[in-house]
C-alpha cells in the first residue's frame, strides 16, 4: 500500500468520523438542546460566532507548521428543538510535523475558561485521541482534535439554536 493510498484512506475515514460525530450530536439530547429562547438569536448571529471562535483556534497554530488550511463558508443547517435549526462547521489544518499536541490543546481548552458563558473540557474520541469540548450556555458547540495520516488539526463546530422556519432541507447558509 503506497503512503498517498494510505493518506486517501485516512482523509475518508476522518471524514466519516467527523459525519459520525455530527449526526450524533444532531440528536440533540439533553447536552445538546441550545438554551436559547426562540428568537433570541439569528442565523447570521449564531454563525457569526461560531466562526469567530473557530478563526481564532486555527490563528493559534504557528504559521510555520500550517501546509493548508480549510473552512466551510456555508453549510446544510441541521435539526435543533422543534423547528429551531443550527448551522455546523468544520475547520482543518493540515499540519507539518512539530506542533506540541498537549500544549496546544491545552492553550485552546485554557482560552475560553475566562470567558463568560463558556466552558472547556477534555475528551477523548473512539480511538481514545485526545479532543476539547467547548460549549457556550447557548448551544454553541465546538470540538478540537487532532488527527494523525497525515497530521491535522479538526475543528467540529455546531451553532446555537435559531429560529428558521422557512428552511428547506439541503439550502446552505
Amino acid at each position: 500500500m503506497t503512503d498517498k493510498y494510505r493518506a486517501s484512506i485516512a482523509a475518508w475515514l476522518r471524514a466519516l468520523a467527523a459525519l459520525s460525530l455530527a449526526v450524533g450530536l444532531a440528536s440533540c439530547g439533553p447536552t445538546g438542546e441550545s438554551k436559547q429562547m426562540p428568537g433570541e438569536i439569528t442565523l447570521e448571529e449564531a454563525k457569526s460566532k461560531l466562526l469567530t471562535l473557530q478563526h481564532k483556534i486555527i490563528e493559534m497554530v504557528p504559521a510555520d507548521l500550517v501546509i493548508s488550511v480549510f473552512e466551510n463558508e456555508t453549510s446544510s443547517l441541521m435539526p435543533c428543538t422543534g423547528d429551531q435549526k443550527k448551522w455546523n462547521g468544520t475547520g482543518q489544518v493540515e499540519l507539518r510535523p512539530g506542533l506540541d499536541r498537549t500544549t496546544f490543546l491545552d492553550d485552546v481548552r485554557d482560552m475560553v475558561l475566562n470567558e463568560p458563558g463558556w466552558t472547556a473540557n477534555d475528551g477523548a474520541d473512539g480511538d481514545g485521541a485526545r479532543h476539547v469540548d467547548i460549549r457556550h450556555d447557548d448551544g454553541t458547540h465546538l470540538v478540537v482534535g487532532i488527527w494523525d495520516g497525515p497530521e491535522s488539526l479538526q475543528i467540529d463546530s455546531f451553532s446555537a439554536c435559531f429560529d428558521l422556519p422557512e428552511y428547506q432541507y439541503g439550502t446552505e447558509y
